[in-house]
C-alpha cells in the first residue's frame, strides 16, 4: 500500500523508509479541475469557446511542441463542419520543460460553421481539447465531447 501511495502522490518521501506523505501534502497538489473553465457558444454560422484560466495556471496554444495545445474539431456525425479555427495567439515563455506557447487569464477560440449536405439534424457535435499546467507540472490532456444546437437567427 505504501508504494502505491507514493506513486499516486508523485512523492518519493514515503518510498525511502521515511514517514509516508500526509493528507496535507496531498492538498498541496494543484486543483486542476477548478483551474480551467470554458463555455461553448454556437450561433447560426459560428462557434466560440470562451475560457478562463486561474492565476498560476496556463493552457497551451498553437505552436506548442511539448504540451498539447488547444484544439477544436467537429465530430464525424456533426451536422456542421468546424472550419477556419482561430486560436488565441499566446505568449512564448521559458518553462522548466523548455520554451512553450501559453495562454494565461481569459481567451477565446473561434471558428465558422458550414452545414453538411447530408446533415440529419441541427446539432453541432465536436471535441474540445486542452491541457492545464503550472510552470512546474501539467495535468493530463483532456478531450471533452460536446453537442450543441445553434441559437436561431434573430
Amino acid at each position: 500500500m505504501r508504494a502505491i501511495l507514493c506513486v499516486l502522490l508523485l512523492s518519493a518521501s514515503g518510498c525511502r523508509g521515511e514517514a509516508p506523505p500526509t493528507v496535507a501534502s496531498a492538498k498541496s497538489l494543484p486543483d486542476w479541475k477548478s483551474a480551467f473553465e470554458y463555455v461553448i457558444e454556437v450561433e447560426a454560422d459560428a462557434i466560440r469557446v470562451r475560457f478562463s484560466v486561474a492565476d498560476g495556471f496556463h493552457v497551451y496554444s498553437q505552436g506548442e511542441a511539448v504540451g498539447k495545445p488547444l484544439q477544436l474539431q467537429s465530430a464525424e456525425d456533426s451536422a456542421f463542419l468546424i472550419e477556419g479555427v482561430r486560436y488565441p495567439e499566446g505568449v512564448t515563455k521559458d518553462l522548466p520543460i523548455g520554451r512553450s506557447v501559453i495562454v494565461e487569464g481569459e481567451g477565446r477560440v473561434e471558428a465558422t460553421l458550414a452545414r453538411r449536405e447530408d446533415a440529419r439534424d441541427d446539432r453541432v457535435r465536436g471535441v474540445f481539447r486542452y491541457q492545464v499546467c503550472t510552470d512546474e507540472a501539467c495535468d493530463r490532456p483532456r478531450t471533452d465531447a460536446f453537442e450543441v444546437e445553434p441559437e436561431p437567427e434573430s
